[in-house]
C-alpha cells in the first residue's frame, strides 16, 4: 500500500517493513509460548509537511491492527488545540476524550512539539504530555501514540520532555 500511496521514500517504507517483520516475529514466538516483553510502537515522525507523516501514519494503523496488535486500527488526528484547554480544568476532559477515541487504534498529534511552551508558564500544553506519558506506559496494550512535527522541534520537544524520549 505504502508503494502505491507514496513515491519516493525508500529510507521510511524499509522502516515500516522492519516493524512489521519485528512484529511478526514477536507474533511467532508468543505462538509458541515464549515470553517477551511487547515491543513499544509508539514512534514519531519527522518531516516538513507533505512529506508523507499522516499517510504513513494510517498504513502503520491498518498494519497494527492486522497483526492483532490493535483492536480496532483506526487513526484519530489531533492537534494542540483539540488536548490543551484555555482555563483551568479543560485540559483534562478534551485530552481523555480524545483518547477515548483513539483508544484502540493509532493517536496521531501532529506538531506535538507546540504541546510543551517553555516561556509561557501558565500554558496546560504539559498536563496533556503529563496524561499522555501515564497512558503511554499503562496503555500500551490498546493505545499507539504517533508524534509528528519537524525534526529539529521534536528533538527539543523530546530534549526539553526525557519521559516522553523514553517511550
Amino acid at each position: 500500500a505504502l508503494d502505491r500511496d507514496l513515491v519516493g521514500l525508500v529510507p521510511v517504507k524499509q522502516k515500516v517493513q522492519e516493524v512489521g517483520a519485528l512484529l511478526l516475529v514477536d507474533r511467532a514466538r508468543r505462538r509458541f509460548g515464549l515470553e517477551a516483553p511487547r515491543p513499544n510502537l509508539h514512534m514519531c515522525f519527522t518531516g516538513p509537511p507533505g512529506t508523507g507523516k499522516t499517510t504513513v501514519a494510517l498504513r502503520m494503523a491498518e498494519m497494527l491492527h492486522r497483526l492483532g496488535y490493535l483492536e480496532q486500527g483506526q487513526l484519530v488526528h489531533a492537534m494542540r488545540d483539540d488536548l490543551v484547554g484555555e482555563f483551568v480544568g479543560q485540559t483534562a476532559p478534551r485530552t481523555k476524550r480524545v483518547l477515548d477515541r483513539a483508544m484502540g487504534g493509532v493517536l496521531f498529534i501532529d506538531e506535538a512539539y507546540y504541546l510543551y511552551r517553555a516561556s509561557d508558564s501558565r500554558d496546560y500544553g504539559q498536563e496533556v504530555i503529563d496524561i499522555l506519558l501515564q497512558v503511554m506506559e499503562n496503555e500500551r496494550d490498546k493505545l499507539v501514540v504517533i508524534l509528528a512535527g519537524y525534526k529539529d522541534r521534536m528533538d527539543e520537544f523530546f530534549q526539553s520532555n526525557p519521559g516522553m524520549n523514553s517511550r
